[in-house]
């Protein structure tokens, strides 16, 4: 039956359907709901080809034959998964819309940091990897997947992978950026206790998480630790802390500090839940990414062990010292709670951390080995417990567990232990 033809008999009155019945604001309002909803099933069924993910490895692993050193062999696998997922076009996950050249800088940085020997092709690999970040440099500085809002969190990881490449060639590419980094810096101003923060892109809510990668990357690159940039964010650091002797800011109105010299995300605001104190006041938790990241970042900063923020983050620490979970958070950002601990821990630079219950632990060989056990069989790593933070993805993972792996490898040379990591004799972990 043609469309326009109705099924009234003769001489009776047209029969309506439901829909011809409807006023016609009801009818428009109608279709655009149902072309809503069929953009929204396509936008959820194209997700994974507009977020990060990964092609099918471009060519076999290469052998590791095993040696007498557990740690040098994991490290060597791991490098090995990460390699052959390199994408054509240098990138390390593809996707229409995703933080390329932060997920490439994230593995660059680890991979160029390893005791390893690299050959000729791994150097061209990350010579790829290198020219595809500074591919994504814009006109302003900052290197980016425009759009997406995390443009100084790829701009400060960017910077800290060409600069770990030690190659002249990325030097002004590392300016330009390093000058779009001072701009992100919200500015000093009067109660504001964001100010000398940064957030994810310019003008965007400070935050410690990407405030502590600023300020790694400005020091990566050669920022003057007394420079104006840094005493702020030095403030900044000093809010974020539950220490109420040297953090005398006043807090968000109905909040409260804690005093156990620990670190939260924003000023009155952590990941784990508050706690309410006698008064009813909020009380945001310290957990152990951000309190690792304050430490690590004061430190970066060269704000003395003696001073009481650096003393009472590390009675933090000694108290709050674990490997089975980002304190406070669990499994959630898991793998990055343990690079951050690393980097944390060695520019402290005590090999061993005394507990309340009078233990001492040689922290690097411990942690090597915690990350040593979680190996897969792939030489991959992956969190499978928390999908947070993008942590199911195991190229990101695999590159926080060698920068990890290669902090701790360093520190142990550095400052040997009796017990010698080799020691280890981890089992392999199935997918």
């Amino acid at each position: 039956m043609a469309p326009e033809q109705s099924t009234a008999t003769a001489g009776s009155p047209d029969v309506q359907s439901p829909a011809k019945r409807l006023p016609r604001w009801a009818r428009v309002l109608c279709w655009t709901g149902g072309v809503l909803a069929v953009l929204a099933l396509a936008g959820y069924l194209s997700l994974p080809y507009l977020m990060p993910h990964h092609s099918a490895p471009r060519e076999a692993m290469r052998e590791i034959a095993p040696s007498d050193d557990k740690a040098l062999d994991a490290i060597r696998r791991g490098f090995e998964y990460l390699r052959v997922h390199q994408e054509t076009n240098g990138h390390f996950s593809t996707g229409l819309l995703d933080p390329k050249p932060g997920f490439t800088a994230l593995v660059v940085d680890a991979l160029a940091r390893l005791p390893v020997d690299l050959r000729p092709e791994d150097k061209l690999m990350l010579e790829k990897a290198a020219q595809a970040i500074v591919s994504c440099q814009r006109e302003n500085g900052s290197i980016c997947t425009p759009g997406l809002g995390v443009e100084v969190y790829t701009t400060a990881v960017s910077m800290m992978a060409l600069k770990a490449l030690n190659d002249p060639r990325f030097d002004e590419a590392i300016k330009r950026a390093q000058a779009y980094m001072v701009k992100a810096q919200r500015g000093e101003s009067a109660g504001d206790l964001n100010s000398g923060g940064v957030g994810y892109n310019p003008g965007s809510r400070p935050d410690g998480s990407v405030s502590a990668m600023w300020v790694e990357a400005m020091k990566e690159t050669g920022v003057d630790e007394n420079s104006e940039a840094f005493e702020n964010a030095k403030k900044f650091f000093t809010r974020l802390q539950n220490n109420p002797e040297t953090n005398t800011a006043p807090p968000p109105e109905g909040a409260a500090l804690s005093n156990d010299g620990g670190f939260i995300y924003r000023p009155g605001e952590s990941k784990p839940p508050d706690e309410i104190n006698r008064e009813g006041k909020r009380v945001p938790q310290s957990y152990g990414l951000m309190s690792y990241a304050g430490l690590k970042s004061f430190l970066y900063m060269n704000v003395s062990k003696d001073d009481d923020r650096v003393k009472s983050a590390w009675r933090w620490v000694q108290q709050n010292y674990t490997l089975e979970e980002n304190r406070n958070i669990g499994s959630d950002g898991l793998y990055y709670y343990y690079m951050t601990m690393a980097k944390a821990l060695a520019a402290y630079g005590e090999p061993a951390i005394e507990t309340p219950d009078g233990k001492q632990h040689a922290w690097a060989r411990e942690l090597t080995e915690k990350v040593l056990s979680l190996q897969r069989r792939d030489g991959s790593w992956q969190n499978t417990v928390s999908p947070k933070w993008m942590e199911n993805d195991s190229v990101l993972v695999s590159a926080y567990a060698l920068r990890t792996l290669a902090i701790c490898r360093k520190f142990l040379s550095e400052h040997p232990v009796r017990a010698a990591p080799d020691e280890v004799k981890p089992e392999a972990k199935t997918e």
